[in-house]
């Protein structure tokens, strides 16, 4: 799995591709001249087609690309955020029973009102 933005890919060319179409289709300005891109994902990296606005000879570029893994969250990851919370409500809590009983704030109807 690779991720792209908040999404996730099966294949480093879908990944690629993915990234690509964002870009297709922009105009970009390089020495006064104005080029049209169109970006193709490939299992390698992303070629680039450069096609001038006022015609001409297209420029093409190859771009090495190596997409990310997939790192998104998932259930277990949450689950295990979750137990690390309750543990810290769980050591809070005693850390406070414990000052109270050093304290001698509790006695034998603690917690009745």
């Amino acid at each position: 799995m690779y991720q792209v933005g908040a999404a996730c890919y099966s294949t480093p060319t879908a990944a690629a591709q993915a990234i690509a179409s964002t870009q297709t289709g922009a105009v970009v300005q390089h020495g006064g001249a104005g080029y049209i891109v169109t970006a193709t994902g490939t299992g390698t990296g992303i070629s680039y087609v450069f096609q001038p606005v006022g015609g001409g000879p297209a420029i093409v570029q190859s771009v090495a690309f190596t997409p990310e893994p997939c790192g998104l969250l998932t259930a277990a990851d949450g689950l295990q955020i979750g137990w690390l919370i309750v543990a810290a409500w769980v050591a809070a809590f005693s850390l406070m029973f414990i000052a109270r009983v050093l304290r001698g704030e509790t006695t034998d109807n603690y917690g009745n009102a």
